[in-house]
């Protein structure tokens, strides 16, 4: 009886070990397991971040393309409405066609010229809704800036106001107190300010009636003169509308290529 009684004895602590042990395991288990399903967030937050960059870099890489061609279409649609609408005759034509290269740069030019007409048109149809919404997201945000710059305004106003009472306030003070280890010297010293004011203002003076003086004698006459520049200001006008009828032109006839 007393050895069965010491088995028993030996065997309850061994049967509390075992149980610890297997609390332990399950603990590093959770553990473990839940390191494993906090590093899958972090992946996921790098994926996101590293292709919401991808974007923002493609993004600007189209619009910095499109610029290219957009400015560079400009310029050759310049030279060929000076050479009458015709590309030959234009002198990037003449030198395309002295180096060979006319024939294909030709189909290709055709070729970019009707995917910009469509997506002229496209632009033409649907940017003023785009930038009716864009002006309805950043309505608050500039009406927030622009009440933010009054209240800005305001305190520097304020501001100078005090610094200018403060000014009237303390000078006499200071005069006073300068007259007594230097007299004659605040005196001076405004005649000084008064004098530089005064001269100050003859030449401004001065300079504003030569130069009006110049613009009416030298520069408003002859080529310079108000009729001329008149002149001049609707032949551009004019330029520009027959300009923009031919462009619109060229937009709806290479639009309608297929």
């Amino acid at each position: 009886m007393a050895a069965k009684s010491t088995d028993k004895k030996n065997q309850k602590p061994k049967a509390q070990n075992t149980n610890q042990n297997q609390k332990k395991e399950l603990q590093q288990q959770g553990t473990s397991g839940g390191k494993s399903k906090k590093k899958p967030s972090n992946k996921g937050n790098s994926q996101a971040s590293s292709s919401s960059s991808v974007t923002s870099c493609v993004c600007k890489f189209l619009f910095a393309t499109f610029l290219l061609f957009g400015v560079t279409g400009a310029l050759l649609g310049y030279d060929t409405y000076r050479a009458g609408g015709k590309f030959e005759a234009s002198l990037t034509g003449q030198t395309l066609k002295q180096a060979g290269l006319l024939p294909a740069v030709q189909d290709a030019w055709t070729c970019t010229l009707k995917f910009s007409a469509r997506g002229y048109k496209w632009a033409e149809a649907n940017l003023p809704g785009y930038y009716q919404a864009t002006c309805k997201a950043l309505g608050p945000y500039v009406e927030f800036s622009i009440d933010f710059s009054k209240v800005l305004w305001n305190g520097a106003k304020k501001g100078f106001a005090n610094a200018k009472q403060l000014a009237q306030q303390k000078l006499p003070v200071v005069a006073d107190f300068i007259e007594q280890y230097a007299p004659g010297l605040p005196k001076k010293i405004g005649d000084a300010v008064c004098s530089s004011c005064d001269a100050l203002c003859a030449f401004t003076v001065k300079s504003y009636n030569f130069t009006v003086e110049f613009f009416k004698t030298k520069v408003f006459v002859g080529q310079l003169s108000s009729e001329n520049l008149g002149k001049v200001y609707n032949n551009t006008q004019q330029a520009a509308a027959q300009y923009y009828s031919w462009f619109n032109d060229q937009v709806n006839f290479y639009a309608k290529l297929k």
